[in-house]
């Protein structure tokens, strides 16, 4: 009977370790390279969203507030190259009582905010009462603004009393009374970024409502203004559109951003 040799114990040789392990390293470095690049793929994308939405939010509301302003009816302060200080609709209401003698509006269907700040001001519409004249807006300056007032014409009780001064006549019952305030836009400067900034005209400094905009350098903001023959102008009472871009940073790195842009237009009310 002959003898059996002793089989050799199971195992991967030293060759077959060091070739798992080459390309196990292969594939974890490769992983890692997809998994580092969709990070830098998506952190860049977030940059360029946030960067659209930034720039979509100061185009919003730049063109909202230039569609309802009048250049004729004085409703652009002030215009330039990256600014704008125009009379900004902050209330509406619905004139109910007029007493034009002591010079006060009684108002229901109240929106917005009625708060007697300085500058403030209204503009209500007006019946020039002649067959040919067209009827316009006139712009009254307020001097008080009260929660309780007289009864509307139809005898319900008004949401407000507004004290101006200047003349009613030609305010009718029922005619939209709107309350303005005056404000400025234009690019500032808040902790090493530029944002599109909002101020009281009174009020030297800017809030942010915008941003972080392009330094001015690099075209953050820039208006457009022309006139109804589509001449550029600078004259605001000549204003009839406005061309507005903006440009927001992506950011390749702090000291090397790149930029996104968006235009947009607003024609003002004639």
């Amino acid at each position: 009977m002959k003898s059996r040799r002793p089989r050799p114990a199971g195992g991967f040789t030293l060759v077959e370790v060091l070739v798992a392990m080459t390309l196990t390293g292969i594939v974890v470095a490769g992983t890692l390279r997809a998994l580092s690049a969709q990070k830098k793929f998506y952190a860049r994308q977030a940059r360029i969203l946030d960067a659209r939405h930034a720039m979509r939010a100061a185009t919003t509301i730049l063109a909202s507030e230039l569609r309802e302003a009048s250049p004729g009816g004085g409703d652009l302060y002030a215009v330039a190259a990256d600014s704008v200080a125009i009379r900004s609709t902050v209330g509406f209401g619905v004139a109910c009582a007029v007493n034009e003698a002591a010079g006060q509006l009684a108002l229901i269907h109240v929106s917005g905010h009625f708060r007697l700040d300085a500058g403030d001001s209204v503009v209500v519409f007006v019946e020039n009462g002649e067959p040919d004249s067209d009827d316009a807006w006139r712009a009254l300056g307020v001097s008080a603004i009260g929660t309780t007032g007289p009864a509307c014409a139809w005898g319900t009780p008004s949401e407000r009393l507004i004290s101006v001064s200047g003349s009613l006549n030609g305010v009718w019952v029922g005619g939209p009374v709107r309350l303005f305030r005056a404000y400025a836009y234009a690019p500032f400067q808040l902790e090493g970024r530029w944002w599109l900034g909002r101020r009281d005209r009174s009020e030297p400094d800017y809030v942010p409502v915008a941003g972080p905009l392009a330094p001015p350098d690099s075209g953050g903001l820039q208006f457009f203004f022309f006139d109804p023959n589509g001449n550029t102008t600078l004259n605001p009472s000549q204003v009839a559109r406005v061309s507005i871009t903006v440009r927001a940073p992506t950011y390749r790195s702090l000291s090397d951003p790149a930029y996104q842009s968006l235009s947009t237009s607003a024609y003002l009310r004639n």
